[in-house]
């Protein structure tokens, strides 16, 4: 999408800046700010849901304990596993 960009003086010229500091492109700066923004506003959106909070803790206490795998042939070990005990 193209578009144009109006800036109040200030936040054109810290954003420059910043760009420059980073040593990145004016766009790419940017994107990157829009890409933060989008990841701020999306993790404020899972902390104010308990269910998310829920669900990333059990994930987390599984990770804990050694209950997260990768790969089709670790499922079937795991699973194996629990089957005979």
């Amino acid at each position: 999408m193209a578009m144009t960009l109006r800036l109040p003086a200030g936040l054109d010229a810290e954003l420059r800046a910043a760009a420059e500091e980073d040593h990145r492109s004016l766009h790419a700066t940017v994107l990157l700010a829009l890409e933060t923004y989008l990841a701020l506003r999306e993790t404020a959106e899972i902390k104010a849901d308990p269910e998310a909070l829920r669900s990333l803790a059990e994930a987390r206490e599984a990770v804990r304990q050694g209950d997260v795998v990768y790969g089709t042939d670790a499922v079937r070990r795991l699973l194996g596993g629990r089957r005979a005990s």
